[in-house]
C-alpha cells in the first residue's frame, strides 16, 4: 500500500510544527470543530472517567484540555513537536506528555482504552500508524480519528498546475487508502464518515499565511526547495481571477472520520 508519495521528512514535519506552535491556535478553527466531533463521540459512548485516553498528535493540547475539564484524569498526549507539547502542558497540567512520532509509539502493548487523533495521521505513514495504534489499544478499546484526505487544498494544487509549476501541496492519502490501512491493522466495527468544508479568504496573502501558521506545508522527501518568488507571483495572478462575486477565495478541506474497535479476542 505504501507508495513513493508517502515518503516523509520527519525532521521537516517537526520543524514546521515547532514554528507553527505560537500561531496554531489562532488559525485552527476547523481543527477545533473537527476535534469537537471526536469529543462528542467519547461522550456518546459513555466513556468512563477513569479510562486511559491518549491523544496522538496532540498539538497544542486543545482536546486534552477539554477532556480534563470534563473529568477525565488519566490522560496522555504525544506529539512530534516539542514546541507544541510546551503549549499543551500549560493547558493540561495533569496530563502526561511524550515527544515522539506516531510511527514510534513509546508505550507498552494494550495500555489505552481510547486513542484519539485529530488532524495528525496525514503526516504519518498511514500503514505504520494504524499498526502502532492497534498495538497500544486494549482489546475492546476504541480509536477515534480525523485525517485530512486528498481533496484538501485542492485549489492550491490546481493553481500550481494551471501556472505550469510542479505542485508543492503536500500530497495526502485518499479516504479508501486510510480505511484500508486501519482494516489491515486489525480494527473492526469500523464507522467511516467523509466530511468537506470550504474556508474563505480575501486574498492569496491571507490564504497562504493561514496555511503556514497551521504548519501545513509540504513535508515530502521529494521536496527539494520552498516556493520561489516567481511561483508565488504567478499563483497570485492566478488566484486574482478566481475571486468570487464577493471578492473571496475558496479553499477546500476534506477529511475522513473513523471510529473502530479492537476486538476483545485480539492478540
Amino acid at each position: 500500500m505504501n507508495s513513493p508519495k508517502r515518503l516523509l521528512k520527519r525532521q521537516q514535519i517537526q520543524n514546521q510544527f515547532d514554528r507553527a506552535a505560537a500561531t496554531y491556535d489562532n488559525v485552527a478553527g476547523l481543527q477545533r470543530r473537527m476535534g469537537k466531533m471526536l469529543l462528542s463521540r467519547i461522550a456518546d459512548l459513555k466513556t468512563p472517567k477513569h479510562s486511559q485516553l491518549v491523544d496522538l498528535g496532540c498539538g497544542t493540547g486543545e482536546l486534552l484540555q477539554r477532556l480534563e475539564r470534563e473529568g477525565y484524569s488519566d490522560l496522555c498526549g504525544l506529539d512530534l513537536s516539542s514546541q507544541m507539547i510546551s503549549v499543551a502542558r500549560q493547558k493540561s497540567p495533569t496530563a502526561k506528555f511524550h515527544h515522539a512520532a506516531i510511527e514510534e509509539l513509546p508505550f507498552e502493548e494494550s495500555c489505552f482504552d481510547v486513542a484519539i487523533s485529530n488532524a495528525a495521521i496525514q503526516w504519518c505513514d498511514t500503514d505504520v500508524a494504524a499498526n502502532k495504534m492497534f498495538r497500544v489499544v486494549k482489546p475492546g478499546g476504541t480509536i477515534l480519528i480525523n485525517v485530512f484526505t486528498a481533496g484538501t487544498l485542492r485549489q492550491w494544487h490546481d493553481a500550481f498546475v494551471a501556472t505550469g509549476f510542479e505542485s508543492r501541496v503536500h500530497p495526502l492519502a485518499g479516504a479508501e487508502e486510510i480505511e484500508a490501512a486501519f482494516t489491515a491493522a486489525g480494527f473492526a466495527d469500523m464507522e467511516v464518515q467523509l466530511h468537506r468544508e470550504a474556508a474563505e479568504f480575501d486574498s492569496i496573502e491571507s490564504m497562504y499565511a493561514s496555511i503556514r501558521q497551521l504548519g501545513a506545508t509540504n513535508a515530502m522527501s521529494s521536496r527539494s526547495r520552498g516556493m520561489s518568488r516567481g511561483e508565488y507571483l504567478a499563483l497570485k495572478d492566478h488566484f486574482q481571477v478566481q475571486l468570487d462575486s464577493a471578492g473571496l477565495l475558496q479553499l477546500d478541506f476534506e477529511w475522513v472520520q473513523i471510529e473502530a474497535r479492537k476486538k476483545l479476542d485480539s492478540r
